[in-house]
């Protein structure tokens, strides 16, 4: 999709570090919350969107439901939800605006030889059924041989894409592990707030290990929960968003949870677990995996999607995510459906693709993804 000419990032780097600085005098600040999962992605993307648009809007986010909430009561311009408003307001609508792998996160403390799960261990870890680093099941997922997908890349070296956006694989080569784990007892940091995170989570382990994770889906990972999670204080412990569960791993050696690839970064600096796909293959979480994952996908003509659980694509990331941009059809106000519509456009189609590292798929013009998307912001009016 082609940006206006009037959301073109300027190319002086002198000029746009001052502009993002100092926005214009006329510049509109947008109020905008929601989804914790991409406050990395909006703090590093943040100068260049001043600098393209002359706009702001300072993210703090904090939940996917502060974001439905700030819908819904008009205390947002527009919000971000890593999982679908079921019950949204009049005018409300989704739009795909990121694609982008759930981690799983790991305090391994001086151990640096990594991890890879199966699908039925992480169910099994995050249910409760698994309460050790020493359980058959962990040590015979790091004690065999695996398959681990090889990219195909151009000439410059960067990955090959297909025309869904994603990775082209160019052959699978084997990987022997060999781990030995320690008798610590399993803590798992689990979301206490309402979170698209944990909506995504639960989903995936209900459809991948139904038998293991036998209650539906939701945004609260104590009501997804297979059983009562207060019964097992010992193993399970409870905080607010994606920054403080990381810390609590951070600072609890031989613990686990879910969020963001971000999280795993310093000052954190916890180790990334691959995981085994319905492939068979070991699949590092990144943008290229989330993408493959994408691929995979339907997306409604509402922009809301679904996940395929039982693809067998090489690449694909089993735990992946999307985070809509919750937004209007009538805001009542030309110049401000403009401009939102400006925002979304810029975010979802230069912040994933400037920034890789923050671990977001970067969307191509033939992305089912990026249809949908130009679908439903052209909805937004006055």
């Amino acid at each position: 999709m082609k940006l206006s000419s009037s959301i073109k990032v300027i190319a002086a780097t002198t000029v746009a570090f001052a502009l993002a600085l100092a926005p214009a005098a006329n510049a509109t600040t947008w109020k905008a919350g929601g989804a914790s999962s991409v406050n990395g992605l909006m703090a590093a993307c943040k100068a260049a969107y001043q600098t393209a648009t002359g706009d702001d809007f300072p993210y703090n986010g904090t939940g996917s439901g502060d974001g439905k909430t700030g819908i819904h009561n008009a205390t947002m311009d527009f919000a971000f939800s890593d999982s679908v408003d079921t019950a949204p307001i009049a005018n409300e609508i989704h739009l795909p605006s990121f694609v982008w792998p759930v981690a799983v996160l790991v305090n391994m403390g001086a151990d640096t030889k990594g991890i890879s799960l199966s699908t039925k261990t992480i169910a099994g870890i995050f249910a409760g059924t698994i309460k050790t680093w020493n359980d058959p099941a962990i040590v015979a997922d790091n004690n065999k041989s695996v398959n681990v997908p090889v990219y195909k890349k151009d000439a410059s070296g960067a990955v090959v894409k297909n025309a869904a956006g994603a990775p082209v694989v160019l052959k699978t080569v084997a990987k022997t592990l060999h781990h030995t784990f320690p008798s610590s007892k399993i803590v798992v940091y689990y979301r206490t707030k309402n979170s698209g995170t944990s909506n995504n989570l639960s989903r995936a382990l209900n459809k991948l290990e139904p038998t293991i994770w036998t209650k539906s889906p939701n945004d609260s990972f104590a009501t997804a929960f297979p059983g009562d999670i207060t019964k097992d204080p010992v193993h399970f412990r409870g905080a607010a968003g994606s920054g403080d569960v990381a810390n609590g791993v951070k600072n609890t050696p031989w613990s686990i949870t879910y969020a963001e690839v971000g999280f795993a970064a310093a000052p954190y600096n916890l180790t990334i677990a691959s995981v085994i796909n319905g492939a068979g293959n070991s699949i590092t979480p990144s943008s290229d995996s989330a993408m493959a994952a994408a691929s995979e996908a339907t997306v409604a003509t509402d922009g809301t999607v679904t996940f395929n659980y039982s693809n067998t694509n090489p690449a694909a990331y089993p735990f992946t995510a999307t985070t809509y941009a919750l937004a209007l059809t009538k805001y009542g106000d030309t110049k401000k459906a403009e401009g939102i519509k400006k925002t979304l456009d810029y975010l979802a189609n230069n912040c994933a693709k400037e920034n890789p590292s923050q671990g977001f798929g970067a969307y191509s013009s033939t992305n089912a993804f990026s249809k949908a998307f130009a679908s439903q912001l052209a909805k937004i009016g006055a």
